[in-house]
């Protein structure tokens, strides 16, 4: 409002003061009237309407400029009188109440417009600058990122900014190949190259992997890494294993199988499993195996006599021994804590490999004040994946008291037209990012 009104203040005053005058007079034609001031000379003019100076506007008077005063015409004087319409000054003098508005606003939007240009012409400049004070490849993203749809883009500034993305990628890759200390680390940071390559060719900063969990788990069995897909199925064959190598050892001597040794044991498993998920602690397990190898220890003895050492009798109470360990383990929630596991490792795996594989470059993970803005971020579109990064998880043969089994992670990638990798490097990295987590 304030802004018009001192428009309108400013057409005002330059339009009486550049303006159309308010009489036209001709010299040519004069004669005394009589005016409140007495009698005076007047000239025949034209009273112009200055807001609009056109000739159906205007008005034929005797005018004494002395006094400036008019008289009119009567109708004689009309009709004897020939002198011609017009406007002494130029067109822009006679016509400014028409052209100053849409002139001050014309000028104020320029001005607009040129200070706007200005503006950001300087913002950019300084974007550029702290992009090249930062010099990261994220920087150069943001800068190309904030100038990409702008009115007055920088052209100049934004190659300048692509080069210089372009050759921080480069030397980063040269960097990962100088980095590599052993073959693991080799392999894993050749893999690296190649998403930092990819990324570069199509600009992003994803981590370019399809993530696959693979189901179940692996253990190991006789020396070879084995697929299972519960703990079920997986303790069932340790204790079947455990069985058979007891009667490899007491066949044909008549001592009881296993499953007749552990006939009147399997309640006591059961009891004992519900008191370590109470007191979640192992004291109840070490108890009943205890019990259950001095067991087996007397129906060895009692059975064999002198006949079996006492070497022979401690190697067939280990086999007892696992046999009830692995029979306690069924009764625990080993493959619901799994399945739980599984889908916490689901949701967290993809943010903890960009994290383990943005520290090759802490120069790119910035804060932002708010959260780490990581140099590859995990991503779900299938057309930003280069290649499939398998994950299994494999057993470590060990059960905590709640029933959690403890568990390691084997990671393989597949890239196209090329065999399934290894990459223990990333395993070996995770684990160490996760014990500083813990230490801290």
């Amino acid at each position: 409002m304030l802004k018009l009104l001192i428009a309108g203040g400013l057409v005002v005053i330059l339009g009486f003061t550049f303006g159309p005058p308010k009489y036209v007079a001709f010299v040519d034609h004069q004669k005394r009237i009589e005016t409140l001031y007495g009698e005076h000379d007047a000239y025949l003019a034209w009273h112009i309407n200055r807001w609009v100076p056109l000739r159906s506007f205007a008005e034929l008077v005797w005018y004494a400029p002395s006094v400036d005063s008019e008289q009119a015409l009567t109708e004689l004087e009309i009709k004897q009188a020939a002198v011609p319409f017009s406007l002494p000054g130029s067109w822009f003098s006679n016509y400014i109440w028409w052209l100053l508005p849409p002139l001050l606003w014309g000028g104020q939007r320029l001005f607009s417009f040129a200070f706007f240009a200005w503006r950001q012409v300087r913002s950019h400049q300084r974007n550029f600058y702290l992009a090249e004070r930062r010099n990261t490849i994220i920087a150069y993203e943001t800068f190309l990122k904030q100038t990409q749809d702008v009115p007055y883009k920088p052209y100049r500034l934004r190659r300048k900014a692509k080069q210089a993305r372009e050759q921080l990628y480069d030397l980063y890759i040269e960097s990962l190949v100088r980095a590599s200390m052993n073959d693991d680390e080799r392999v894993l940071n050749g893999v690296v190259a190649k998403m930092l390559a990819f990324n570069r060719d199509r600009n992003q900063r994803f981590l370019p992997l399809q993530l696959h969990m693979e189901a179940g788990f692996k253990a190991q069995m006789r020396g070879v890494l084995t697929r299972f897909s519960k703990f079920e199925g997986y303790f069932e064959e340790r204790m079947s294993q455990s069985a058979k190598q007891w009667l490899l050892e007491v066949h044909g001597s008549g001592v009881p199988s296993m499953s007749e040794l552990y006939e009147d044991w399997d309640g006591r498993a059961r009891n004992c499993a519900k008191a370590i998920l109470t007191a979640r602690k192992w004291q109840p397990l070490t108890a009943l195996r205890e019990s259950f190898r001095d067991y087996a220890k007397d129906t060895i003895l009692r059975v064999l006599g002198k006949a079996a050492s006492a070497r022979n009798r401690d190697d067939l109470a280990r086999f007892a021994e696992a046999y009830l360990t692995y029979s306690v383990y069924r009764y625990l929630p080993v493959d619901a804590k799994l399945r739980d596991y599984e889908q916490d490792y689901k949701r967290l795996i993809g943010k903890r490999i960009a994290q383990v594989l943005s520290a090759y470059f802490p120069q790119e993970i910035t804060t932002n004040g708010v959260k780490p803005d990581l140099f590859l971020n995990p991503s779900f579109r299938h057309d930003s994946h280069m290649a499939k990064l398998s994950i299994e998880l494999v057993f470590e043969n060990k059960v905590m008291p709640d029933g959690m089994p403890v568990v390691s992670n084997a990671f393989y990638i597949s890239m196209p037209g090329e065999e399934p990798q290894r990459l223990e490097g990333l395993e070996h990295k995770l684990s160490a990012s996760k014990e500083k987590e813990h230490k801290s």
